[in-house]
């Protein structure tokens, strides 16, 4: 029984520890994004100089401006406050921020999902028929 008490709090302990480490508020933006559709992501914090973020995409820690990774491309530069990509394809994604400020160096990750335009259309719409059994005489 001790094993297991152990065994659970740990495991309770990595959720949050995992939960704290993705989509913590330092970046805004939607999780849920259209294909297709630029759209752009925030950080709330304020680096040291204009230039002090590093924006990557997909886990791709190498990722510069203009340049596909995955399901998303970036558009434009990823040295700013804000970041704006594209999604090229149907999935989860992941956005990476590195930025330097007063109090030293920072990261923070943001998960989200890319839907097609279709889906998001018929998940609003959806009706359910009832049809009525007429007896037959």
């Amino acid at each position: 029984m001790k094993n297991f008490t152990l065994s659970f709090f740990l495991a309770i302990g990595f959720c949050f520890y995992g939960y704290s480490q993705c989509n913590d508020g330092t970046i805004t933006g939607y999780f849920t994004i259209i294909l297709g559709q630029p759209t752009t992501f925030t950080a709330t914090p304020n680096a040291q100089c204009e230039n002090c973020y590093d924006w990557d995409i997909n886990n791709h820690l190498t990722s510069t401006e203009n340049q596909t990774i995955g399901s998303l491309k970036i558009i434009g530069t990823d040295t700013q406050k804000t970041l704006t990509i594209e999604p090229t394809a149907v999935g989860s994604f992941s956005i990476h921020l590195a930025y330097i400020d007063e109090k030293g160096y920072h990261t923070a990750t943001f998960m989200g999902n890319v839907v097609s335009p279709t889906e998001m259309i018929s998940n609003q719409n959806q009706i359910t028929l009832v049809k009525e059994k007429k007896k037959l005489k």
